[in-house]
């Protein structure tokens, strides 16, 4: 998970463009975009982009031209910033339309001697994923739980040990075929490949979680415009993800109704909301109506009650508390997690410690890249430069099987 991340300002002639990465976050409210360069073990980040998405609904593409007229714009200011052409790209994908379930197979070991191999695990994994899935989804992530050898469990890596017969327990992440099929071709549309397709809080998860985090087990909430989504982890492994159709959006509703103001204003009170209940804010009514000035404590029980929701649904969407609480508890990020006091309501209604997080940029820190709204974009560029230099890592799949169905699909459309 040791990745060093810096934000550097250097000439185009002296990117590789070879080795640049471009991960591209495609929320419901906003659409950004990272440019890294990889070194090594180092992500140089080299051009961010942002641009309000307008054709997506809670996580869900419902707009074509609008959604790839954003994303067009927030690449083109990262690649103004860099100076290098943008042709691959990774993004994420979100939305109530994501499923996921769990199934084990197992295969007997065919490496010399008995010796498990790497083709040994990954045909464990195969055998694994060979589970029915209905025909109107498409697989997105087939993430390893753990292994079993000869009866003994809970193994991590088997590779190198001495077996018989070797079991897998996957976690597989299944998207509508409708909704993903559509919003990869909005982005190929719009002019850049789809070289891998991530769920958005594993991309998060990537750039925020620490590797005791992992190991202990925690949960990631990843809380956008238009829905929340959920991962968590057990000794290193994703063992459960969920979609929550709540976010930042909700409570501006919730605002702006309850307020009688415009929504404009609503988000306005929502990101200056302060720390002191005693003061009262200044409200805008609509239709040109006189301004009131509203008591902090009433703004707070309005968002009080959208986010006590919202967590109440994690809680449910994770079977909690019929199952184990996250040991190192939960970690809030994404553009809507920094309402005041979110955290202590997460704390009261999961039943465990909770902080906000953001991607550990070593630089640049005052150009905004070290924000929760920034984590999903930087593990983007995070799980494409570990796929390039290592491998699939247990947060991520490759996605190229799907991406090559999915590239002959759209070639007989075009």
């Amino acid at each position: 998970m040791a990745t060093n991340v810096h934000k550097i300002s250097r000439s185009p002639l002296m990117v590789d463009a070879a080795a640049v990465l471009a991960g591209v976050d495609i929320g419901s409210t906003m659409v950004r975009v990272v440019l890294a360069e990889a070194s090594g073990s180092r992500l140089d980040v080299i051009g961010v982009g942002s641009a309000p998405s307008l054709g997506v609904r809670h996580g869900v593409l419902v707009d074509a031209d609008r959604l790839g007229s954003a994303i067009r714009q927030a690449v083109e200011q990262a690649r103004v910033a860099s100076g290098v052409h943008v042709d691959r790209v990774t993004i994420s994908i979100s939305g109530e339309h994501v499923d996921a379930l769990q199934s084990q197979g197992a295969v007997a070991v065919e490496g010399k001697g008995g010796t498990i191999s790497t083709m040994d695990r990954q045909s464990a994994i195969d055998a694994a994923r060979t589970v029915a899935i209905p025909f109107e989804r498409e697989v997105l992530h087939v993430l390893p739980r753990d292994f079993e050898v000869d009866g003994q469990q809970r193994i991590q890596n088997p590779v190198g040990m001495s077996g018989v017969r070797l079991g897998a327990r996957v976690h597989i992440v299944t998207g509508g075929v409708t909704a993903v099929r559509n919003l990869v071709a909005c982005v190929e549309r719009a002019g850049y490949r789809v070289a891998d397709l991530v769920l958005s809080p594993i991309a998060a998860a990537r750039a925020c979680l620490s590797d005791d985090e992992l190991d202990m087990g925690v949960g990631l909430i990843d809380i956008g415009g238009g829905t929340a989504d959920v991962v968590c982890f057990e000794e290193g492994a994703v063992v459960d993800t969920c979609i929550v159709p709540v976010g930042g959006q909700q409570v501006t509703g919730d605002l702006a109704v309850c307020l009688r103001t415009t929504w404009n204003h609503a988000e306005a009170l929502k990101r200056q909301f302060a720390l002191s209940e005693d003061d009262s804010l200044q409200v805008a009514r609509v239709a040109g109506g006189s301004p009131e000035r509203v008591a902090q404590a009433e703004a707070w029980e309005i968002i009080e009650a959208r986010l006590e929701e919202l967590f109440g649904l994690v809680s449910r969407g994770l079977d909690l508390p019929q199952r184990p609480i996250p040991r190192a508890g939960f970690v809030l990020t994404g553009g809507s997690c920094q309402l005041e006091k979110m955290a202590t309501v997460a704390e009261r209604v999961l039943g465990a410690s909770t902080r906000i997080a953001s991607p550990p940029v070593r630089a640049g820190v005052g150009d905004g890249l070290a924000q929760p709204e920034w984590s999903t974009a930087m593990g983007l560029v995070l799980t494409a430069h570990d796929a390039q230099s290592e491998g699939p890592t247990q947060l991520t799949t490759r996605f190229d099987s799907t991406a090559g169905r999915m590239r002959s699909w759209l070639e007989g459309l075009l």
